[in-house]
């Protein structure tokens, strides 16, 4: 009777553990077959802005930055479109399911993951590491984006503003501690090769 009742917890138990490793292999998602989300959208680009960003290394990329005609910000690497863009525009586009404001494919061109962004232009980064003098500039528009600063698949906050006198300029949300709005008068010092700010000081 041991025996049978041994048997029986057990079985209990394998059962059991066989449950809990279904529902873990349905509860962890496979990120490299769902990279890209499978909606394709079409729009119209109603705001578009040239910018120089950067991945792990110090080496700047050239990049879009615009508006859609639902008012939507998004941004895409452009060293594998080999075509330019202007507002008007009509784009079929699709973003990567981690970070909604990365386009990963634009008019049947598949951009990549931004990896080569890495592999390009000169490896030697000590020159791109120059900040510039302060630069005196008032606000004219602002808004928030989920930017990818490296290969990985985790975006950060981050705050772009448009300057009156025409430049589009970008810097992590949590390192700015002032709330800040179109007509604002700031003084900020950058890289000189990309468009990432070092600092940002209110006036």
């Amino acid at each position: 009777m041991k025996k049978i009742l041994l048997f029986a917890l057990l079985s209990i138990t394998l059962c059991a553990c066989e449950k809990d490793e279904a529902y873990e292999e349905k509860i962890v998602p496979d990120i490299s077959k769902s990279a890209v989300s499978a909606n394709q959208q079409q729009a119209v680009i109603t705001k578009l802005h040239q910018v120089k960003m950067r991945r792990e290394l110090m080496i700047p990329f050239s990049a879009y930055v615009m508006q859609i005609n639902n008012r939507d910000y998004l941004y895409m690497i452009r060293l594998r479109f080999n075509q330019d863009l202007k507002v008007g525009d009509a784009i079929d586009f699709s973003v990567f399911s981690f970070c909604p404001n990365e386009i990963a494919k634009i008019n049947g061109c598949d951009l990549g993951d931004g990896s080569s962004a890495s592999q390009n232009g000169n490896s030697n980064g000590i020159g791109y590491l120059v900040a510039t003098d302060p630069i005196e500039a008032q606000i004219k528009d602002i808004f928030s984006m989920k930017i990818r600063y490296s290969i990985s698949f985790w975006p950060i906050d981050t705050w772009f503003i448009e300057t009156t006198n025409g430049n589009l300029v970008f810097i992590k949300k949590s390192k700015v501690n002032v709330s800040l709005a179109p007509g604002d008068r700031i003084v900020y010092s950058k890289y000189t090769l990309y468009d990432e700010l070092l600092t940002l000081k209110k006036l």
